[in-house]
Formats: structure tokens, C-alpha cells, sequence
């Protein structure tokens, strides 16, 4: 199919139009440089609201560059504020973080220095030889009823020694390795120590159950009472005499038989340092 083509006149009407459109720029071009020629204060006159709106165009425009440019040179200087007050902050939680951690080892240290102090008033009370050991760990097998401590053979320690703590006794000594020992709480059931009521004297044997203690092979007729305090006797064991087992906590009758429950004064889990009775003391 043949494409349609537009009219003769519409192609002839458009080189004319152009070419009158194009006529009539010249002549008023033309108008405009003649009129300057011959009056130009008049036809300055007539551009000049043109001038003045192109001179305020011009001067608001620098205004608004110079605004531009101050609000993006604001903009930099508080963005580079912002990163400067981020780094001080980071620097200050840090700062605080080391301050906090030098605090709490200071704690630690006077609080080591409190429980040193306390073995050491310890050691003179009880008189003879000991060796301050330090709890290193416990022997899971055992429900945490002994402790290694750090300080064995090497250091004179041998099996069945006694161990104390300022609270009272804790046990003695099950092992011994070249450096370090193992100790056996008192409560645990493979423990047997002489002890006594302090109260009434009243003289008994104190096994261990795993999670307490109790003072057996007393009569059904002896002075006990719950809250009596319990002793080591001195008698056949590495303990000397008077040092704190514990309280007693429940009294059980079984005919012509007494036992007492005790609450142990040391438990073994909180243990740090300990001392090991080297050579105790004699009997008083």
C-alpha cells in the first residue's frame, strides 16, 4: 500500500512560514540596533526594567551560592563535630571500662589481703607449722567434697595431714603429688575425726555423709542440744584440739544410741586459701 503523503499547499505553506518567521527576527533585530543608534538613553530606558530584573536575577543568585556554600561548609564542620564527639566518646568508655576493671582488681587484691591476714592470725593461734596453700580446683568425682590445692611434696606435704581455715576444719590431705595435694573435706563419707561437744565435753566420732556430717556413738542419755558447737578432740588424727567442726542442727535417737546432724563451719566450694598443718601443735 502506498503511504499517504501530506497536501501540495502544507508542503508548500512550511518553507514559507519559516522563511517569514526568519524575516521577522531580522527586522526586529534590526529595529532594536537602529533605535540604540539613534536613541539610545530611549531605548535603554525601554530594557530598563529587563536589566534591573536580570541584575536582581544575578544578585540572588550569588546569594544563594554564598548561602549554599555556608550551609555546606556549616554541614562539613558539624559532620567532622559529630566524628570528633564519637572518637572522645569511644575514648571515654573506654577509658571507663579500664577505670572499672582496675577497680575490681583492686577489690580483689584487698580482699586476698583480708583472707591472708586472717590465715595468718590463724597460723599464730594455732601455734607449730603450716603452709599456706592456695584452692586450685576440685575433683568432680568426688560431688566437690575434695580440693587440689597447689603445694605438694616439694614443699615437705605428706598423706593425712590436716587442713584448716579461718572459719574452722576443712579436712586432710587424701594425696600427695610432687606439686600439689588433695584434700578431703570432713564431710565426705570416707572421713573419720574425734571430736567433742564443747558445751558438755560429751566425746564422740564425726563421719562424713556426703553433704553434711554427724557425731556418732553417743548415748541416748548425753547433753546435747541443737546449736551446741562441735570441736576436733585432738585424739588419734592430724587435728589439734579445739578447732571448729561445726553446729549441731538435729539430734536422732535410735534406742539407747544419740547421733547429732551438723551443719559444717566450712564449706568447700567458697575456699581460696587454706592452711596445712605441718607439724601441729601439742595437745593442750
Amino acid at each position: 500500500m502506498a503511504s499517504r503523503r501530506p497536501p501540495l499547499r502544507a508542503r508548500e505553506s512550511r518553507p514559507r512560514f519559516s522563511t517569514v518567521w526568519q524575516t521577522v527576527g531580522l527586522l526586529v533585530l534590526g529595529g532594536l540596533a537602529a533605535g540604540m543608534t539613534a536613541f539610545p538613553a530611549g531605548t535603554l530606558s525601554v530594557f530598563a526594567p529587563v536589566s534591573g530584573g536580570l541584575a536582581y536575577a544575578w544578585r540572588a543568585g550569588l546569594g544563594m551560592a554564598d548561602s549554599l556554600r555556608f550551609v555546606g561548609s556549616a554541614g562539613t564542620r558539624a559532620v567532622r563535630s559529630v566524628t570528633a564527639l564519637a572518637r572522645e566518646t569511644q575514648e571515654l568508655e573506654r577509658q571507663i571500662q579500664s577505670l572499672e576493671q582496675k577497680t575490681v582488681l583492686k577489690e580483689e587484691q584487698q580482699r586476698e589481703l583480708v583472707r591472708l591476714h586472717r590465715l595468718l592470725q590463724l597460723k599464730d593461734d594455732l601455734g607449730g607449722q603450716s603452709l599456706t596453700a592456695r584452692v586450685i580446683g576440685g575433683d568432680p568425682s568426688t560431688m566437690f567434697s575434695s580440693l587440689i590445692l597447689d603445694v605438694g611434696a616439694n614443699e615437705g606435704l605428706r598423706e593425712g595431714m590436716a587442713v584448716v581455715a579461718p572459719a574452722g576444719a576443712v579436712g586432710r590431705l587424701l594425696s600427695v603429688g610432687p606439686t600439689y595435694a588433695t584434700a578431703l573435706w570432713l564431710c565426705d563419707p570416707r572421713s573419720r575425726v574425734a571430736a567433742f561437744v564443747q558445751r558438755t565435753r560429751v566425746m564422740g566420732v564425726l563421719i562424713g555423709t556426703g553433704s553434711g556430717c554427724e557425731l556418732r556413738y553417743l548415748a541416748a542419755g548425753d547433753d546435747v542440744k541443737v546449736g551446741d558447737r562441735v570441736l576436733t578432740a585432738g585424739r588419734g588424727s592430724a587435728f589439734p584440739k579445739g578447732i571448729l567442726v561445726g553446729v549441731v542442727k538435729e539430734l536422732r535417737r535410735d534406742g539407747l544410741l544419740l547421733a547429732a546432724d551438723i551443719a559444717p563451719a566450712v564449706g568447700v566450694r567458697r575456699l581460696e586459701e587454706v592452711l596445712v598443718l605441718t607439724r601441729a601443735a601439742p595437745v593442750p
